[in-house]
């Protein structure tokens, strides 16, 4: 059902933080930084295995959805998995007591929807529709 895709981490700036992967993994694996206006972030993606990715996420305004989590020191906070049908996908994970957040369309993934998701023990989840 769920194929993992990457771990989402905050930096204060993707440019610094872009520069501290370079030299750790193949040149062309780091991405371009793209802006998601739903959410108010740059982010770039590092690929650091086959189809396995670091995302840099750094907040374009104080109004971001991530400001506060980065005023609290958290750095790691989402996991993206990739799914068929994203509808089905929410369904399934909120029978098991997951709470739906959001879902919007991200242009890191060509508008393609994503949602967010709490899992039960407090853990956040983003799920990317690829079809």
């Amino acid at each position: 059902m769920l194929k993992f895709h990457h771990t989402g981490c905050l930096v204060k700036n993707i440019d610094e933080a872009i520069e501290s992967y370079r030299g750790l993994f193949q040149p062309e694996s780091i991405g371009e930084k793209i802006f998601i206006s739903s959410q108010e972030v740059y982010v770039c993606f590092i690929g650091i295995g086959e189809g396995i990715f670091i995302e840099l996420v750094q907040p374009s305004s104080e109004t971001s959805v991530v400001r506060n989590m980065m005023k609290k020191g958290i750095t790691y906070y989402h996991k993206g998995f990739l799914v068929d049908d994203i509808d089905a996908s929410i369904k399934i994970l909120e029978e098991k007591n997951y709470k739906w957040l959001q879902t919007f369309r991200s242009e890191a993934f060509n508008n393609k929807r994503c949602a967010f998701l709490m899992s039960p023990v407090m853990h956040l989840i983003e799920l990317i529709e690829m079809n």
